[in-house]
């Protein structure tokens, strides 16, 4: 009776709906995140640029106003937004896969291993960028953890 009992619970892991939440959400969760400690700072404290295309940014002080640089932060949240989806797809897809192959749960020791697969995802995918390695590991990390929260099914 207690084969059936364990057999059932390991076939009711929501596999497929762990790894569809975390290629969903992932990547984008992770552009918000680059966007927060990339883009905001260097819009608000630098030269008024989130390091896209030139024609956006702003150099000339006198036209510096708030609505410009509203303006330049709501482009740029799109931007980190819609790129980290895509640029972030393969790096949260394999987070949400290894993660689904150890039945991780939303508690802390699925939060734990979700922030160290994430974070090593994020340093392997980004390593390639001028970004510091906490940046690279943190923006894995911080978006496996947030994503585990809406993904990872509750442990019974």
């Amino acid at each position: 009776m207690s084969d059936i009992e364990v057999g059932a619970t390991a076939s009711s892991y929501p596999k497929g709906k762990v790894i569809n939440q975390y290629a969903q959400f992932g990547g984008a969760l992770g552009g918000i995140f680059l966007w927060l400690s990339v883009a905001v700072p260097d819009v608000l404290f630098n030269d008024y640029n989130f390091g896209g295309p030139e024609i956006f940014n702003i150099t000339n002080a006198y036209f510096i106003t708030v609505f410009n640089i509203v303006w330049l932060l709501g482009f740029a949240l799109i931007f980190y937004v819609v790129f980290g989806f895509i640029l972030g797809l393969l790096p949260s897809l394999f987070t949400g896969w290894i993660l689904a192959q150890v039945n991780a749960y939303r508690n802390y020791k699925g939060l734990l291993i979700s922030l160290i697969t994430g974070g090593f995802m994020g340093f392997a995918f980004l390593s390639a960028t001028e970004l510091p390695l906490i940046i690279q590991v943190l923006t894995g990390g911080i978006s496996a953890v947030i994503t585990g929260l809406i993904a990872l099914p509750k442990h019974k």
